[in-house]
């Protein structure tokens, strides 16, 4: 058995339509000789098992009798694969059809990166900022999807976190993290950095993980000419059940507590903890309040090249 140059990482949980449009994109673009897909399964109960041995074969699957959740199932992904390089994907993505290869070929030319992570674009065509700077301060009140940055687009508290001078970006630019929807990274980080932390549900360890690996001197990079769609359920404008907004804020309250903070019990991060709860009060009331959520069309990339369409409020 030939052992893969790259192992694509997936974790599913009842969500066979999404995964199913993944999986046919990467099969339908140009890929390395050797290349493997190793699907993270937490106990569907949609018959992904079941399809993905008939529609997709070639799929290594490693199978979980509980849903042990987003994070743990990305590190069994881990110690499951065995080749140079490794690719964490989210079942909700779709790939350019040299996506792959152009992630793969910056790796090899430019053996000093560890992290590297494709241009990554909303359903609708616009840039999902992905590629950004670590949160600040003010970032819960001027982030990607916040009501003060759609009133105020151009402030320059989303503008520096967001990355948003990299927006027209078409030469490879280092940055300080790239979301977890689409990680593209050397096997031997994982010895520096370890695996993602399992205190994490899912939200943040992403953030968490790129923090780790400025402090272990990994430079992390975007390649725009590498694109992926990310249909990501908690986009803006969706409705969003309770138990995922409490995981997100709950996330921040932990990253931020362990980034700068000395500990639970700083008067920091108790204040932090009261302001994030109230915040995630207010947006679990407004998204029972919401009306039923947009229909997305999802964008076909390995079918037509898209491109990319900035609002006035993502610049």
């Amino acid at each position: 058995m030939i052992t893969p140059s790259l192992t694509i990482i997936i974790a599913s949980w009842n969500g066979w339509s999404r995964l199913r449009t993944c999986l046919a994109s990467i099969y339908g673009g140009r890929l390395p000789a050797a290349i493997g897909v190793l699907v993270v399964d937490n106990a569907s109960q949609d018959g992904t098992q079941q399809k993905i041995s008939l529609e997709f074969p070639q799929v290594r699957l490693h199978q979980n009798a509980a849903n042990l959740g987003h994070t743990a199932a990305i590190n069994q992904g881990f110690a499951l694969a065995d080749s140079e390089y490794i690719f964490v994907l989210d079942d909700d993505t779709e790939l350019g059809p040299d996506c792959i290869a152009k992630l793969m070929e910056f790796m090899e030319t430019h053996r000093e990166v560890g992290l590297v992570g494709p241009r990554t674009f909303n359903t609708d065509g616009s840039v999902q900022e992905s590629a950004r700077n670590f949160p600040g301060i003010l970032s819960g009140l001027f982030g990607r999807q916040s009501f003060l940055t759609r009133v105020f687009p151009h402030n320059r508290f989303a503008s520096r976190y967001l990355a948003r001078g990299f927006l027209d970006a078409t030469a490879p630019f280092q940055c300080a993290q790239i979301g977890g929807a689409a990680m593209f990274l050397r096997r031997s980080v994982l010895a520096t950095v370890g695996p993602w932390d399992k205190r994490y549900a899912g939200y943040w360890v992403d953030t968490d993980w790129c923090q780790t690996m400025r402090q272990k001197g990994e430079k992390i990079y975007c390649v725009p000419a590498a694109r992926l769609a990310h249909h990501e359920s908690n986009a803006r404008g969706k409705r969003k059940d309770a138990r995922r907004v409490w995981i997100f804020h709950h996330g921040a309250y932990q990253y931020y507590s362990k980034w700068h903070t000395w500990g639970w019990w700083d008067p920091r991060s108790i204040v932090a903890g009261g302001l994030l709860s109230m915040r995630a009060g207010g947006q679990i009331v407004v998204n029972r309040l919401r009306s039923i959520e947009p229909r997305d069309v999802p964008m076909r990339l390995h079918r037509e090249p898209i491109k990319p369409q900035l609002r006035g409020n993502e610049r």
